[in-house]
C-alpha cells in the first residue's frame, strides 16, 4: 500500500510538472487577455482584452495589496446594495470619477460650438425618470406654489442653419428650493418639476419652472464616503436638465446652468461647459411680461437649442435608461 501510494504520489507530481499554469504577474495578464481570443464578437473581444490589460496595469502601478483589493470588493458590494429604482450608485461613481463626461467628450469630439453652433451635451444628471407629463406651451412644471422663485424658460429649437425644428420634444426636469428632485421625496407627486414640451411651428418652446439652486449629489453611500476621504465636495451648480429629440436629429442631453451659481468651476461631476451657462434675469412682480399665475418676483432665461442632424448611415441615439 505504501509503495502504491508513493508511486501514485510520484505520478501526480509528474503530471503537475506538465501543467503550464501561469504564476508570474505578467503571465497571468497574458493568460487572462488570451482567454478572450475565441470571443465571436470583435468589439466585445477588444473591450475585454483592453479591460484586463488596464486593470492589471493599474494594480501594478499602485502596487495594490490584497487588503486594498478586499476593501474595493466591499465597496462594490455596498454600491450594489444601495442602488435602487430611484438611485444608481454605479452611475454616480462614473460621474464622480469624471468617466461620464470623458465618454461624453469622446462621443462628441469637437461637435459642440466648434461644429456650426450645435448645442453641447453633458451628463444625464442624477434624477431623470421616464414618462414625464406632456404639457402645453408655457405651462408650469411646478405642482405647488412653494417650489422657489418662478423662472420663465424660453427659446427655440433650431438646426445648424438657424431654421426652426417644429415638434421637437423637450424633456425637462429640475430641483426646487429645497435642493431636491421629486424622486428623492416619495411623498411628492412624481410629475412635480418635470414635463415634456413640443416646439411650435417656429421652433419655439416655453415653460414656467423655478430658479434652480446648487445641490449635493447623494453622499450618504460609497461615493460620498470616497469624496469625504479624499477631500472633495459633493456640490453641483444650479442647473435645469433637458433632453431634446426630433426626427432626423441626434438626441441631445444637456443643462442650462445659472451664471450666478456657486460651484460652476468645481462641479462634483465635471459637467459644466461654458457654452451652457445662461443668465437668469431678475424680473419684478409688476413686470408687464409676467407669466400667468405669477404674483411675486420672478426671473427669465432665454435658451436656444441647436440640434445636430443624423448623418447618413448614422443610427439614432438609443433611449435613456437608468436613473438614480
Amino acid at each position: 500500500m505504501r509503495a502504491d501510494a508513493r508511486e501514485g504520489h510520484t505520478i501526480c507530481l509528474e503530471a503537475a510538472m506538465t501543467i503550464n499554469a501561469p504564476t508570474a504577474a505578467d503571465e497571468i495578464t497574458a493568460a487572462a487577455t488570451a482567454s478572450f481570443d475565441k470571443c465571436a464578437d470583435p468589439r466585445l473581444r477588444e473591450i475585454m482584452r483592453a479591460l484586463v490589460r488596464h486593470l492589471h496595469a493599474f494594480a501594478t502601478e499602485v502596487h495594490l495589496t490584497e487588503a486594498e483589493w478586499t476593501t474595493a470588493i466591499d465597496i462594490l458590494t455596498q454600491t450594489g446594495q444601495i442602488t435602487s429604482e430611484t438611485r444608481q450608485e454605479f452611475i454616480l461613481w462614473s460621474d464622480a470619477m469624471g468617466l461620464s463626461m470623458f465618454v461624453d467628450a469622446l462621443a462628441h469630439d469637437g461637435s459642440g460650438l466648434g461644429r456650426r453652433g450645435v448645442t453641447e451635451s453633458t451628463v444625464l444628471g442624477p434624477f431623470w425618470t421616464p414618462d414625464a407629463p406632456l404639457r402645453a406651451y408655457g405651462d408650469s412644471i411646478a405642482e405647488d406654489t412653494h417650489s422657489g422663485t418662478p423662472a420663465w424658460v424660453y427659446g427655440r429649437v433650431l438646426n445648424p442653419d438657424g431654421e426652426p425644428i417644429a415638434d421637437a420634444m423637450l424633456d425637462i426636469w429640475q430641483n426646487g428650493a429645497d435642493g431636491l428632485y421629486t424622486v428623492q421625496k416619495p411623498e411628492t407627486d412624481e410629475s412635480h418639476l418635470r414635463g415634456r414640451f413640443l416646439t411650435r411651428a417656429d421652433g419655439s418652446y416655453a415653460f414656467l419652472g423655478v430658479r434652480p439652486i446648487p445641490y449635493t449629489i447623494p453622499n450618504d453611500g460609497p461615493v460620498g464616503a470616497m469624496l469625504a476621504a479624499t477631500g472633495r465636495h459633493p456640490w453641483r451648480p444650479a442647473h435645469i436638465h433637458m433632453i431634446v429629440t426630433a426626427p432626423g436629429y441626434q438626441r441631445l442631453q444637456t443643462h442650462i446652468f445659472d451664471s450666478a451659481s456657486a460651484y460652476l468651476d468645481s462641479d462634483a461631476v465635471f459637467a459644466v461647459k461654458r457654452s451652457l451657462v445662461r443668465e437668469f434675469v431678475a424680473r419684478s412682480a409688476d413686470d408687464r411680461d409676467r407669466p400667468a399665475g405669477v404674483t411675486a418676483a420672478w426671473c427669465s432665461v432665454e435658451n436656444d437649442v441647436v440640434l445636430a442632424p443624423i448623418s447618413p448611415g448614422q443610427p439614432s441615439a438609443g433611449s435613456t435608461k437608468g436613473r438614480r
